[in-house]
């Protein structure tokens, strides 16, 4: 899934959208608030820069407050981009996860390797693509298959008599070839 296309994302990014239009009122506002402010009689014989902090005054601690907001907004936004990301999973970057984990305490913590690490289901998948991408034959992907099947049900009898079913197949499907 797209991670930009998450409704959640949609949102987040309008509402901090808004709160930059919302800085630029406050700035524009802010700016001729300010004028007009000191351009009343109640500033007229104030020192400037003192009358000019009281008149903006309101203006700042708003851009400040929509600032912190934006923020929020910002940050809440790419936290949901980086979670709506899937992770790729190679052997490769198993393999690297698990020198990290065996440097880093927090990535043991975290299990870093498990989230990159290709599943049974995951190497399945990809051998699937690649016999319909004619990239390896028909007894390749059954070998393959076998020994992913294989790993780590050597303890299941229902598991060896199905895979002593599915080599008697494959002996008898290839003997009746080389037959003809």
């Amino acid at each position: 899934m797209n991670a930009f296309a998450s409704t959640k994302v949609k949102r987040l990014f309008a509402a901090f959208v808004v709160s930059l239009l919302t800085l630029l009122a406050i700035v524009v506002f802010g700016v001729f608030g300010t004028l007009a402010a000191l351009g009343s009689p109640a500033y007229a014989n104030a020192p400037l820069i003192p009358a000019f902090f009281r008149a903006a005054f309101p203006y700042v601690v708003a851009f400040f407050f929509d600032a912190v907001v934006a923020c929020v907004f910002f940050v809440w936004m790419v936290v949901a981009i980086v979670q709506g990301v899937s992770v790729p999973r190679s052997d490769r970057l198993g393999r690297m996860a698990r020198v990290a984990e065996a440097v880093s305490p927090r990535a043991r913590e975290v299990g870093l390797s498990e989230h990159v690490t290709p599943t049974k289901e995951d190497r399945m998948e990809e051998l699937k693509r690649q016999y319909v991408a004619d990239e390896i034959d028909e007894y390749e992907f059954e070998r393959r298959m076998m020994r992913l099947l294989d790993d780590g049900r050597t303890n299941d009898g229902a598991h060896r008599d199905t895979r002593r079913w599915f080599e008697r197949e494959f002996e008898r499907e290839y003997e009746w070839e080389f037959e003809r």
